[in-house]
């Protein structure tokens, strides 16, 4: 969840999940800004809380029972609050587990009252200053697990990953100020997006007519099917409509020895050149042991990237990834090679909800069954030439 704005409230956001990571979201006078309920992992960066009774309070559960597994906020602002963090986290107390574990990295106060509330008073002085690095959780120094509660050295920030002292942010290109004559749909090229039909050269004549006029190559919703590698040339705008798919199906990506790109975002490691890629998965059907399904080229300024943009492997209606074909006692599944490759020469690779995945399940049968299906590598960086954030 990125670039969202509350106001007001008994409660800004009331949360609980397992992972998320979530961007630019700015409270106004809410009561509590963020109540969290219950999470394994979670990820906060560029908050904005301003004017509410408490920032976050992860306190879910008391001391004994915290519901909480983890936080983590970065590069935030809390401003004329009473209380930055409300947690229940006691370090005298804990033994085996984890739960209330919090990490705060530059986070910049202002006329707050308290900064962290423990379960038994102030643990953080309020007033405006910041918090370079502060935690709560295990540490390993180099043995543990210990509990700690306090200060802590924040992480060292090259100079490349920042803008002014915080990481350098991107909110998701909306193309709103674009007119319908700037935005070429790849049904006008011929492609069908209905899963069956062989949509390679209709798509991949869209992309280069699309960057060729300076125009946005939009995928109308729909599977697009390809049988060999499509390529996004530099300079191109690229957005889907509600999770436009492009699927790899064939004996091209079949060979483990010889693996081949599903979507190559520039033709050659090193090619130089802007992408702006959102709102997509890119799957595989049926075996496809030499499919990488995205390999990443480009050598770009900041700007460049991908917003949800999803690898999504099997586990879907049309995948042929799904029970009847990968029940959990097969071991024959071989989905794909690698979700993605960042090669040699890319940089400039700016990745915000990106979800690389391998189904676990079948999302398509009404049990959720469990299936066993197989990809030999995740995310592969091999990138040495400049900055990438993830």
């Amino acid at each position: 969840m990125s670039d969202v704005t509350f106001n007001g409230g008994l409660i800004g956001a009331n949360v609980g999940n397992q992972q998320f990571t979530m961007r630019g979201l700015t409270f106004n006078n809410c009561v509590t800004a963020i109540s969290h309920f219950w999470s394994w992992g979670w990820t906060y960066i560029g908050l904005s809380i301003n004017n509410c009774g408490t920032g976050i309070d992860i306190s879910a559960g008391g001391a004994g029972s915290q519901q909480v597994g983890s936080i983590i906020v970065i590069d935030s602002k809390i401003t004329n609050t009473g209380t930055g963090f409300k947690t229940a986290y006691d370090s005298t107390s804990v033994t085996g587990y984890t739960n209330g574990s919090m990490i705060l990295e530059n986070v910049v106060l202002s006329g707050v009252t308290t900064g962290i509330q423990g379960p038994h008073g102030t643990l953080l002085a309020g007033g405006s200053t910041t918090i370079s690095g502060w935690g709560q959780g295990h540490q390993y120094t180099p043995n543990g697990p210990q509990a700690f509660q306090g200060p802590i050295t924040p992480n060292s920030r090259p100079a490349a990953l920042l803008s002014g002292s915080n990481y350098y942010q991107k909110s998701k290109p909306q193309f709103e100020a674009l007119s319908t004559s700037q935005i070429l749909s790849v049904r006008s090229a011929g492609a069908t997006g209905n899963g069956n039909t062989d949509d390679t050269k209709a798509v991949q004549t869209a992309l280069n007519n699309a960057a060729a006029a300076g125009q946005l190559c939009f995928f109308d919703a729909g599977t697009y099917k390809v049988t060999s590698t499509i390529v996004i040339p530099p300079g191109s705008k690229i957005a889907g409509e509600a999770y436009s798919a492009i699927m790899s199906s064939g004996s091209f990506f079949n060979d483990i020895n010889n693996p081949k790109p599903v979507v190559q975002v520039g033709a050659t490691s090193g090619a130089t050149g802007s992408v702006q890629w959102t709102d997509m998965m890119v799957a595989t059907q049926g075996i496809q042991a030499g499919a990488t399904l995205i390999e990443w080229n480009l050598a770009a300024s900041s700007g460049s990237g991908m917003w949800d943009v999803h690898t999504r492997i099997g586990g879907f209606t049309g995948s042929n990834l799904q029970t009847s074909q990968c029940p959990t006692s097969s071991t024959n599944c071989l989905a794909a090679y690698m979700s993605m490759h960042v090669t040699k020469a890319a940089s400039g690779v700016y990745l915000e909800n990106v979800w690389l995945w391998t189904a676990d399940h079948d999302m398509d049968s009404s049990s959720l069954a469990q299936i066993n299906i197989f990809t030999g590598r995740g995310l592969y960086v091999e990138s040495t030439a400049g900055t990438i954030w993830l």
